[in-house]
């Protein structure tokens, strides 16, 4: 098994051992002797502005909705399940707001919409360009309803293939499709993807990590962010390359 597979099934054990001793089962938990393995992390650099252009451009002839699916996710940073459970009444396009309060998952078949990762709601600022697309999306569903005499709900989600919008995209569908577009486009990107895409760009341009954590919904003060997120070489860590460069060659010039 690999280090990760051991460090996963060691973190199970070791949480079934520790409720068999709070409810005294056991005298003591057997799985704090064991020294599960380091898991090696590979960070992978972020996808290029110029590539996310080139998924979404695809996506825009093959596939509008999951375009404007995507463009939300590299804005927003949101999880993909974030995203698929966003209904109509979490937008505000007066203000330029989307609410952040459910996460959609399939488990065993079982549709559920639960809570947040994190336990908690947010609310994220979306620009006029974004307010303007979601407002185009949302008016042709609205005009396809109005068609037949319907009306489009409050509580109707936002991507939806529902004809009233009445059951959100699977978030495994949408995995897939992503995946499936990005490889259209010759680009080697996934929702998660972008997700580091959009750490990656706020952290490079200067946006502090408190506020870049809270756009993708991390908690732990912004380590997660830095751990699995940001990019491994950053602009920032470019510039300082830079800087370096010119002062030692200064130095060395001046010594000769």
């Amino acid at each position: 098994m690999t280090a990760k597979t051991i460090r996963n099934v060691h973190s199970i054990l070791s949480g079934a051992f520790a409720t068999a001793k709070r409810w005294e089962w056991i005298a003591w938990n057997p799985a704090e002797s064991a020294k599960p393995p380091a898991a090696a992390r590979r960070p992978l650099p972020a996808t290029t502005p110029e590539d996310v252009a080139k998924v979404i451009a695809e996506g825009r002839k093959a596939h509008p909705v999951l375009a404007l699916y995507l463009w939300l996710v590299a804005i927003t940073g949101a999880r993909r399940g974030e995203l698929c459970a966003l209904q109509v009444r979490d937008v505000d396009l007066v203000n330029g707001v989307l609410h952040i309060a459910f996460n959609y998952v399939v488990v065993g078949g079982q549709r559920i919409r639960k809570d947040t990762k994190t336990h908690q709601d947010r609310y994220l600022a979306i620009d006029p360009v974004t307010c303007s697309m979601i407002s185009e999306h949302l008016h042709t569903v609205r005009a396809e309803l109005a068609a037949v005499g319907l009306e489009l709900p409050d509580d109707a989600y936002v991507f939806s293939n529902d004809p009233m919008a009445a059951r959100p995209w699977n978030p495994d569908w949408a995995t897939h499709k992503a995946s499936d577009l990005a490889a259209t486009a010759g680009v080697k990107l996934n929702i998660k993807g972008l997700r580091h895409y959009t750490a990656s760009q706020l952290l490079a341009a200067r946006f502090d990590l408190r506020n870049t954590a809270a756009r993708l919904g991390h908690g732990s003060g912004g380590a997660t962010t830095l751990r699995h997120y940001a990019d491994p070489v950053s602009a920032v860590d470019r510039r300082a390359a830079a800087y370096l460069a010119q002062l030692t060659a200064g130095s060395v010039a001046q010594s000769d």
